[in-house]
């Protein structure tokens, strides 16, 4: 039983390692996609005794003819001999690798496992690797070449193999298809899926974007994929989405068929475990979470850290996935009693938090029986005049803000700037980033969020397609921020200088906001955050629009609802935000207390404001100095004798790059400094 524990835990590794750290390093220099959907499993540890049977392996090698003549590239691994306490053969893994990929990468895991008493099957994919025909990107026709080859399985008896008792598994294209085929009548024990989702085609294009994972998918080479005639039409098409006259409408027909399943969970007919994670650049979690409720079949499933499509890394939480593995193996494959769906709860889900531990963030691990977990509610923030985020309307004089999508050249071509990876000579002369932001006041207490945010905008724009880009962040007390999720939409139907309304969902978020920290949440016209760059490297989440325009968002009827636990506030009744703490320290100013207050607004581009206080009777010299972030003076605003008031001065940082800077005031024996972020 030793060896059946150690081959469970370590098929864990097999799909929390997708992509590790050297392959990122590997594939973020080059110009043309990486194996974003590669899998790279590493050589089982040997706790073997040495010279028994099981080190004795036969690998065969075999083309399977399929129903339109294509063959299919496959291979098999077995013991050469029986165990006569399996009177029934050795259980069956299939294993499918990621899109783009091919049998080989799996060759050594595969040799490995079948040391520790299994029988492995692992084949590369229609159009890949060494397989023929071509590819049709994850669809029913894939799906329909892993059922025919799960039919030579059951009748394969050269291998030894209990063909009562087979688990497919895989990530990504990996998975996707597994559940496709299962829809579609593939008889197995059960299956093990990562990185997927069930509106998988619609998800890389939702809310009219396009995100640069799937021109990645549609951009390899013919050495790693064959294209069908249909992919190559999508993949010309998506070079034409940056103006409104480009091929959207035929990208958004023809992506979902075949490929989305969602309307299909319901002829799903095997056990299945699924795994999503919460930074997935492919595939958000949103669509299983939808999906948990129409299983019809034994299902468990978590969200989360999975290394894959860039997701975070969590030792804690990779160490928590073996033992799942673990178990659902001994269930499934072993016919072990343990007490799986019984005992212990079916949902895991790992909330992101502070502190970060290098480019990741650190998890707090939770589960729940039922499906979504109880307590989480809608918590509404309107946006409004002051970059600032409220609990509920505020009437002002200024009623919205814009962004500029400054687009300098009318006809840029996307296929340039793709070439380029959004950081050329043509990228960087032709289009420039703008932002805006709105900022809550700070919280009173931790808060939890766990589900699908939705964002009610209403806007205008003075050109025929706009795109509004969100980013949402946690920001400490000492001004750190980081993104925890991200909303993108583009109206391809728009006409010019109307005003509209619509809502849409983001990317689903697990995540403990901390006291103290505030909600931040960033409009812009290009999606590029500073940590994506480990994975899109200098690519934004989303191809932009290359359309000149002034982007409005309308405050107060511009909302975002937040899922967050045990928070009341209809009526206002409890408040999570404590007192903003500009007006705490202006408030301190009319206590004749010297006091630095934090500019507004900020981030800032080009101009912020910054405010102090000197005591009433004070008549003495006064200094406000701009250093950056190495601590070299910047810039002197002030130096020079003051009475006591409130004083407040303009920074213009035109001239000056993107970055954090600091400012410090000094009044008598008074000395206070603050951190600023200019974001162009």
């Amino acid at each position: 039983m030793k060896t059946k524990l150690v081959i469970a835990l370590l098929i864990g590794i097999f799909l929390t390692n997708i992509l590790n750290a050297q392959d990122i390093d590997r594939y973020r220099h080059v110009p043309k996609p990486p194996k974003i959907d590669d899998f790279r499993f590493p050589l089982l540890p040997s706790t073997k005794i040495q010279n028994s049977p099981m080190d004795l392996i036969y690998q065969v090698n075999f083309n399977l003819k399929l129903r339109d003549n294509v063959n299919l590239d496959c291979s098999k691994f077995y013991p050469q001999t029986t165990n006569p306490y399996l009177p029934n053969g050795y259980p069956v893994v299939v294993m499918c690798h990621g899109y783009g990929d091919r049998k080989e990468t799996l060759q050594n895991f595969a040799i490995a496992q079948a040391q520790y008493g299994y029988v492995v099957y692992t084949f590369s994919m229609r159009g890949q690797g060494n397989s023929g025909g071509q590819s049709n990107l994850i669809s029913d026709t894939e799906a329909d070449d892993l059922i025919e080859l799960i039919n030579y399985v059951r009748q394969d008896t050269i291998t030894h193999g209990d063909t009562s008792k087979i688990l497919v598994m895989g990530g990504s294209q990996g998975g996707l298809i597994p559940t496709k085929a299962s829809i579609r009548g593939m008889k197995v024990n059960s299956m093990i899926t990562a990185l997927t989702s069930p509106s998988f085609a619609s998800n890389w294009i939702e809310n009219g974007c396009v995100k640069m994972t799937l021109l990645w998918s549609l951009s390899y080479t013919p050495d790693s994929v064959k294209y069908n005639a249909q992919t190559t039409k999508i993949y010309n098409w998506l070079y034409n989405t940056g103006t409104k006259n480009g091929s959207w409408d035929s990208i958004a027909k023809y992506m979902p068929i075949a490929r989305d399943f969602q309307n299909n969970i319901s002829q799903i007919r095997t056990p299945i475990l699924i795994e999503n994670s919460w930074q997935d650049y492919f595939f958000s979690p949103v669509g299983n979470m939808n999906a948990i409720p129409q299983y019809p079949v034994k299902n468990m499933a978590y969200f989360g850290a999975v290394v894959g499509h860039g997701g975070d890394v969590s030792d804690s939480e990779n160490q928590w996935h073996m033992n799942f593995f673990n178990d659902w193996f001994y269930y499934f494959l072993w016919g072990i009693d343990n007490g799986l769906f019984t005992t212990r709860p079916s949902y895991h889900y790992a909330l992101t938090t502070y502190p970060r531990v290098g480019n990741y963030w650190g998890f707090v691990h939770d589960s729940t029986a039922v499906f979504p977990p109880a307590g989480y509610t809608n918590t509404r923030l309107y946006f409004c005049d002051g970059n600032k985020l409220s609990t509920a309307t505020v009437n002002s004089k200024v009623k919205e803000k814009f962004f500029n999508n400054y687009v300098l050249q009318k006809n840029i071509s996307m296929q340039t700037i793709v070439d380029e990876e959004f950081a050329g000579t043509t990228f960087n002369t032709q289009f420039k980033k703008d932002t805006i932001y709105f900022e809550s006041a700070p919280l009173a207490a931790s808060v939890k969020m766990f589900g699908v945010p939705r964002l009610t905008l209403k806007y205008h724009s003075d050109a025929n397609i706009c795109q509004y880009n969100l980013q949402v962040s946690e920001v400490l007390p000492s001004g750190q921020s980081n993104m925890t999720f991200r909303m993108n939409y583009t109206d391809r139907k728009y006409t010019k200088n109307a005003t509209k309304t619509t809502t849409f969902d983001g990317t689903a978020d697990g995540h403990i906001y901390q006291a103290g920290s505030k909600i931040r949440i960033v409009v812009t016209n290009l999606d590029t955050y500073w940590h994506d760059t480990a994975f899109l490297h200098t690519n934004p989440f989303v191809l932009p629009v290359l359309e000149k325009s002034k982007n409005y968002v309308v405050f107060n009827n511009t909302y975002i609802d937040l899922p967050l636990k045990n928070v009341t506030l209809s009526p206002l009744t409890q408040n999570i935000f404590r007192e903003d703490e500009t007006t705490t320290a202006e408030n301190n100013s009319e206590s004749n207390v010297t006091s630095l207050y934090q500019n507004s607004p900020n981030p800032f581009n080009p101009a912020t404001s910054i405010k102090f206080a000197i005591p009433q009777g004070y008549n003495g010299n006064v200094t406000l100095k701009i250093y950056d972030i190495t601590g070299k003076l910047v810039q002197q605003l002030v130096n020079q004798n003051m009475a006591g008031g409130v004083h407040e001065v303009t920074w213009n940082a035109d001239k000056y790059s993107s970055g954090i800077y600091f400012y410090r005031l000094t009044a008598g024996s008074f000395t206070d400094i603050k951190k600023m972020m200019l974001i162009k």
